[in-house]
C-alpha cells in the first residue's frame, strides 16, 4: 500500500494496462486453446471419414476383381498423399495395410500438448449389389491440424501485440495531454501550500473540461481565501493597533496557557518583552500573590482555561513584575472557543485583561478611610464605631469578656459655634478630641480603648475588658479635664462641659440597644444638671422613663403607619358667656396591641422631646378636617394643640391655608392652642402664624397659662383671644386658697383684656361652684364631659 500511495497517476494507469493486457492474453489464450481444441477435433474426425469414404469408393473395382495388389497400391498412395497415416483392409480373408512414417512438425510438443488433440478414426463397409467385399479402416494423425492452428495462433498473436502496441501509444497520448493539466495543479497546490498563495492554476486550450472547471474552482477558492486573508490581515493590523493604544494590559494565551501575544501594556506592567515572552507559561509572565498574605494566586487565565468560564482576579492581588516591582491588579479571563470545524466552541486559548490598580485602590483606601473616619478629629466614625460593637458583642457572648460603652455629649458646644462660627468649633472639637485621647486608658497588653466621633459634639468610647467601676471613674475624668478646658478664640475664651452615659455590654444585646442605653443615660445626666455621669440601669425610674420615651419614638412610625392614633374630643362648656354653640378640644389616644384605646402618657414628652411633634400635630390636623369633610352634620367648634416646634415650621402656614381652602370647613370653627412655654421660645414664629391665620378667621388660645412664666409682655405681643388657665391650679381650687387667688387673678386679666377664660381640669361640683363665683367663661374637666371617640 505504502509503494502505491508513492506512485503517480501516469504509473498507476501503465501497470493498469499493463495487468490488463496480461489478464486478456491469459483469458483470450485459454479461450482460444479451447475453441482450437474443438475445432481441431472435429477436423481430425471429419477428415478421417471424409478420406475413408473416398478410398472406400477408389478400392470398390479393384476389389470386384479381386486385384488386391491395386489396392495395395492405392492404400499406398493415400498414405503417401493424403493426410491419413494408416490405413487397413480385411475382407476375403485378405488383410492389407498401408501406413507412413510421421512427417516433420513446425508447431512445438507443448503446443501440441497444450491442444490434447488425438488421431481421428474411420471405418468404411465396401459392399456392392448386396455382396460386402471387406471393411476399410482410416487413422489420420492430427499433426496438420496442429501445424495450422499454431500458424494461425501466431498470426494472431501478432494481431494482438499490434494492437497493443497502438493501443499503449494511444494512451500515452491521451495521459499525456490529460495528466499535463493534473501535473500544473499539483505543482500550484505545492506552491500555495510553501506559501505562494498568489500563483494561480493555467491549463493548456486542449485541457479536458473536467480539470478546466476544477482548476477553475480551485482558483476561485485561492482568490476568496486570499479576500479572507486580506481581510483577516486587515483585521488583525486594527486590533493590534487598538490593543495597543488601550490603556489596560493584555495577554494572550494558547490552549496550554502560554503566552502568544501581549500588547505594550503589558510588557511595561510585567516588564517581558513579547518576544522573551512567547511560549512561557502565564504563570511566569505574570506571577500573583495576594496583597496581605503573600500567599501565590491561581492565574485568572489558567483558570478560565480549566474552568471554561469566566474568571476574575481578587481585589487584594499583585502583580510581581520581573524587576521586582509589586503592582497591584484588577483583571479578569476569558477563553477564546475554538471556531474549528472538528472541535467547535472547545477552548483554544484564553485573553487576560489586567490594569493597573494602584490609583483605584489608593482612592478606596482613602473613601474607606473617609467612610470610617471623621475628616476633622481623625477619630473612627459611627459606622465604624457600630462594626467594633457588634464584634465587642460577639466577644461578650462567647468568650465572656468584659466591655463598657460610653456615650459623651458636650454642653454648651452651640454657644461656641453661633457665637464664633464653624471655624471656632472645630477647633474646639480638636482640642478637646486631644484631651479625651490623654484620659483614655491604654493598658499595656490590652485592646486599646476606641475613642470616636459620633457626630455633631457627640463622641462614643468603648473600653475593652474594663469593669464598670473603673469605667465611670474614666468618664468622671473625662469631664473633669473638659470641665476645667479653657478655650481660647481670638479675644474671647470659653469653658464648656460634658455629660457622660455609661452603659456595660451585656450578652443578648444588640448594637442598637447599647447605644440607645448610652444615650438615655446621657440624656438623663443632661436632664439632672449637665456635667454628670450616669450608668444606665433599667431599675433607675429616670431612665427607665426616657427609656420608655425612646421605645416609642422608635415605635412613631410603625404605630402611625398603623393607623393606632386616634382622634377623641372633650367638651368646652360655657358657664359665664352666652354661647349656644358647640365647643371641644381634640385629645389624642393610642390603640394599644390589643386594640384597648389609652391616653398617650409619655407619647406626647417623647414625641415632643425627640422632634416627632410636628409630624403628629399635622396627622390630627388633617385627621380632623377628613373627619369633618365625611361628616357636614357635625358642625361644633374644635381646639387643636400645637408644640413650639411646629409653629417654627417654615411650610405650617401654606399646609394649613391649602387645607383649609380644600376642604371648605370654615376657618372660624377652629381654635389653636399653643402653650406659654413653647409660645414664649417660639415667639418670633409664634407671631407671624397667630396674625396670618387670624386673617383667615381662625381663633387662637394660650393654653397652660400660669404654668410658665407668665409674662405679660408675651401675652401683650400674642395676638390670642382665649386664656386657657394651668389645670395645676384648677384642680385643688376648692381646697387651696393660693389657687383660688391665682386662678381669681388669670380670669381678671383676661376679662380686662377682653379675652375669653377657660378653666381646665374641672373634677367635681365644688370647683364648679368656685369657678361660677370667679366668673370663668368656659370650663371643661371629667365632671363636665368624659373624652369621648369622634362621632361616626
Amino acid at each position: 500500500m505504502n509503494l502505491l500511495a508513492r506512485l503517480s497517476i501516469r504509473f498507476r494507469l501503465l501497470i493498469a494496462l499493463v495487468a490488463v493486457g496480461l489478464l486478456l492474453a491469459i483469458v483470450g489464450s485459454v479461450a482460444v486453446l479451447r475453441v482450437a481444441r474443438e475445432i481441431g477435433g472435429n477436423v481430425v474426425a471429419q477428415t478421417a471419414q471424409r478420406e475413408a469414404r473416398l478410398l472406400a469408393a477408389t478400392l470398390v473395382e479393384p476389389l470386384i476383381l479381386k486385384d488386391y495388389t491395386t489396392v495395395e497400391q492405392l492404400m499406398r498412395r493415400e498414405v503417401t498423399s493424403a493426410e491419413a497415416n494408416v490405413v487397413r483392409f480385411a475382407g476375403d480373408g485378405v488383410e492389407i495395410e498401408a501406413q507412413e512414417a510421421p512427417a516433420a512438425l513446425q508447431r512445438p510438443d507443448w503446443f501440441a500438448a497444450l491442444l490434447g488433440l488425438v488421431p481421428g478414426q474411420a471405418e468404411e463397409t465396401i459392399a456392392v449389389g448386396g455382396r460386402e467385399y471387406g471393411r476399410l479402416a482410416v487413422t489420420i494423425a492430427p499433426g496438420f491440424v496442429e501445424d495450422r492452428l499454431w500458424r494461425m495462433l501466431g498470426l494472431g498473436l501478432l494481431i494482438a501485440a499490434g494492437a497493443m502496441l497502438l493501443l499503449a501509444l494511444a494512451m500515452h497520448r491521451i495521459m499525456r495531454a490529460n495528466l499535463a493539466g493534473l501535473e500544473a495543479i499539483r505543482a500550484s497546490t505545492q506552491r500555495r501550500a510553501a506559501g505562494d498563495l498568489a500563483s494561480r492554476i493555467v491549463l493548456s486550450p486542449t485541457a479536458p473540461p473536467e480539470l478546466v472547471e476544477t482548476a477553475g474552482v480551485i482558483n476561485r477558492a485561492r482568490d476568496q481565501l486570499q479576500q479572507k486573508i486580506d481581510e483577516l490581515a486587515t483585521e488583525k493590523e486594527r486590533w493590534r493597533i487598538t490593543l495597543a493604544s488601550v490603556g489596560d494590559g493584555v495577554i494572550v494565551t494558547d490552549a496550554d496557557g502560554d503566552v502568544a501575544f501581549m500588547n505594550p501594556v503589558a510588557e511595561r506592567l510585567s516588564g517581558w518583552p513579547l518576544p522573551e515572552a512567547r511560549g512561557k507559561p502565564i504563570e511566569t509572565v505574570m506571577p500573583l500573590i495576594h496583597e496581605e498574605t503573600r500567599a501565590q494566586q491561581p492565574n485568572p487565565a489558567r483558570l478560565a482555561l480549566r474552568t471554561g468560564e469566566t474568571q476574575a482576579m481578587a481585589n487584594h492581588t499583585l502583580l510581581i513584575a520581573r524587576d521586582g516591582r509589586e503592582i497591584p491588579v484588577h483583571d479578569s479571563a476569558a477563553i477564546v472557543p475554538s471556531v474549528a470545524h472538528d472541535t467547535p466552541g472547545q477552548p483554544c486559548g484564553a485573553v487576560l485583561v489586567f490594569r493597573d490598580d494602584s490609583e483605584r485602590r489608593a482612592l478606596l483606601r482613602e473613601l474607606r478611610l473617609m467612610a470610617f473616619h471623621d475628616p476633622l478629629t481623625g477619630l473612627p466614625n459611627r459606622r465604624a464605631l457600630v462594626g467594633r460593637i457588634e464584634r465587642a458583642l460577639r466577644q461578650v457572648r462567647e468568650d465572656g469578656r468584659s466591655h463598657v460603652f460610653c456615650y459623651i455629649d458636650l454642653d454648651q458646644f452651640k454657644l461656641v459655634n453661633d457665637t464664633c462660627g464653624h471655624a471656632a468649633g472645630d477647633a474646639l472639637l480638636v482640642e478637646i478630641v486631644g484631651l479625651m485621647q490623654s484620659a483614655v486608658p491604654a493598658p499595656e497588653g490590652a485592646e486599646k480603648s476606641l475613642l470616636a466621633r459620633i457626630g455633631g459634639d457627640e463622641f462614643g468610647l468603648l473600653l475593652f475588658d474594663c469593669p464598670l467601676d473603673e469605667a465611670v471613674c474614666t468618664a468622671r475624668r473625662l469631664v473633669e479635664l473638659i470641665t476645667s478646658h479653657a478655650f481660647r478664640y481670638e479675644a474671647r475664651q470659653f469653658h464648656i462641659g460634658a455629660s457622660v452615659g455609661v452603659a456595660p455590654l451585656e450578652a443578648g444585646m444588640g448594637v442598637d440597644e447599647v447605644l440607645g442605653h448610652a444615650d438615655t443615660a446621657c440624656y438623663h445626666a443632661k436632664d439632672q444638671g449637665r456635667g454628670r455621669v450616669e450608668v444606665h440601669s433599667a431599675a433607675h425610674p429616670g431612665i427607665r422613663a426616657l427609656d420608655e420615651e425612646m421605645q416609642w419614638v422608635m415605635r412613631f412610625d410603625e404605630t402611625l403607619a398603623a393607623h393606632r392614633f386616634r382622634l377623641y374630643r372633650q367638651r368646652i362648656a360655657p358657664l359665664a358667656a352666652q354661647d349656644a354653640g358647640e365647643h371641644y378640644e381634640i385629645l389624642l389616644r393610642v390603640l394599644d396591641e390589643q386594640g384597648v384605646a389609652t391616653p398617650p402618657g409619655r407619647v406626647l414628652a417623647a414625641v415632643e422631646r425627640f422632634g416627632y411633634a410636628p409630624v403628629l400635630d399635622r396627622w390630627v390636623f388633617d385627621a380632623l378636617l377628613d373627619h369633618l369633610v365625611r361628616h357636614p352634620a357635625d358642625q361644633a367648634r374644635y381646639a387643636i394643640n400645637l408644640s413650639g416646634a411646629t409653629l417654627s415650621q417654615a411650610d405650617l402656614l401654606e399646609h394649613v391655608q391649602l387645607r383649609l381652602a380644600s376642604s371648605g370647613i370654615a376657618p372660624a370653627r377652629l381654635l389653636f392652642e399653643i402653650t406659654e412655654t413653647a409660645a414664649i421660645h417660639h415667639l418670633a414664629a409664634a407671631q407671624r402664624f397667630i396674625a396670618a391665620i387670624t386673617k383667615l378667621g381662625c381663633r387662637f388660645c394660650l393654653d397652660d397659662f400660669g404654668a410658665g412664666l407668665s409674662s405679660f409682655a408675651y401675652l401683650k405681643r400674642l395676638p390670642v383671644s382665649v386664656l386657657k388657665i394651668d389645670g395645676g391650679f384648677v384642680r385643688a381650687l376648692h381646697e387651696e386658697a393660693n389657687d383660688y387667688v391665682i386662678v381669681n387673678a388669670i380670669a381678671q386679666i383676661g376679662r380686662d383684656l377682653s379675652l375669653e377664660v377657660v378653666a381646665e381640669w374641672v373634677e367635681n361640683q365644688e370647683i364648679l361652684d368656685r369657678l361660677a363665683e370667679i366668673g370663668v367663661d368656659y370650663v371643661q374637666g371629667y365632671f363636665i364631659h368624659r373624652p369621648e371617640p369622634l362621632p361616626e
